[in-house]
């Protein structure tokens, strides 16, 4: 496996400054290095997550832990995660929202069961949905911008994903329906597509087998992605840099979605 060159960055520091962000599943992996770049460009960022050690723990973490708050929350509780995000719309203003909370687990869609499916659909779609909408007056106000984080290759399916593509599929159209209806008010929508990101939540995902061979049989450039590499990106499409750039899918994974993916290794989901 080819190790990953060090943490790019391409933004000076001071570009977000006076940008509030809400970030959920901040308490760890791409989430924490979102909120870790965001406020050493300058940002204040809310974390939301459902643990408070590890919320708390990537405060501890930060150059600038006073420009970190973190709110404990379930983003599949509608009505607890939109007080949150109102919360922080009321008292900061809100000129970021990355919905990054999200996961699954591998397997036929023959033995994904009905609470199963739920399950994923209602932490990887119907979350997002909730608190975008939540978000839209605040955005509109400060002409802010969503970036969700989808998956590599959404677009093409996946073996032992049927549910979580679904999922992510549905997050990309509504992202673009509401890169429509919103352009008018300012507000600019996009999706990250990362690659194998190795994550603690994924190694409890998948087998380490199974992730050695996403990287090196389903990634061309056989490199995992780093989640600094997912986190300057959200920043870039934070920043004025990005001001033109709504209603994408950004696919950062060494060429996984043009590679066989999933389809090639049957046992990562049998």
């Amino acid at each position: 496996m080819t190790q990953p060159a060090p943490a790019p960055q391409v933004l000076a520091k001071g570009s977000l400054d006076g940008l509030s962000a809400l970030v959920t599943g901040a308490g760890s992996g791409i989430g924490r290095a979102i909120a870790e770049r965001l406020t050493q460009l300058g940002a204040r960022v809310a974390g939301l997550g459902r643990h408070e050690d590890s919320l708390r723990e990537t405060g501890e973490l930060l150059e600038h832990p006073d420009r970190y708050a973190y709110r404990v929350c379930d983003v599949r509780d509608t009505e607890a995660a939109t007080a949150a995000l109102c919360e922080v719309g009321e008292r900061d203003g809100l000129g970021l929202l990355v919905n990054n909370a999200g996961g699954q687990f591998f397997a036929p869609a023959t033995e994904i069961s009905a609470r199963g499916w739920s399950a994923v659909l209602d932490l990887n779609l119907t979350s997002v949905f909730h608190l975008t909408k939540a978000a839209r007056p605040y955005l509109a106000a400060t002409r802010g911008s969503v970036v969700n984080i989808s998956l590599s290759g959404v677009e093409r399916g996946g073996m032992g994903m049927a549910h979580s593509i679904a999922a992510r599929s549905g997050v990309l159209g509504l992202t673009r329906s509401l890169a429509l209806e919103w352009a008018d008010d300012g507000i600019r929508l996009n999706c990250l597509g990362p690659g194998t990101v190795l994550t603690h939540a994924l190694g409890d995902e998948a087998s380490s087998h199974v992730l050695d061979n996403l990287v090196e049989r389903a990634t061309p450039m056989r490199r995992p992605t780093p989640a600094p590499d997912v986190a300057e990106l959200v920043a870039f499409l934070a920043s004025p840099a990005g001001a033109l750039m709504t209603g994408q899918l950004l696919q950062i994974d060494g060429g996984a979605h043009l590679g066989a993916g999933l389809h090639m290794l049957p046992e990562a989901y049998r």
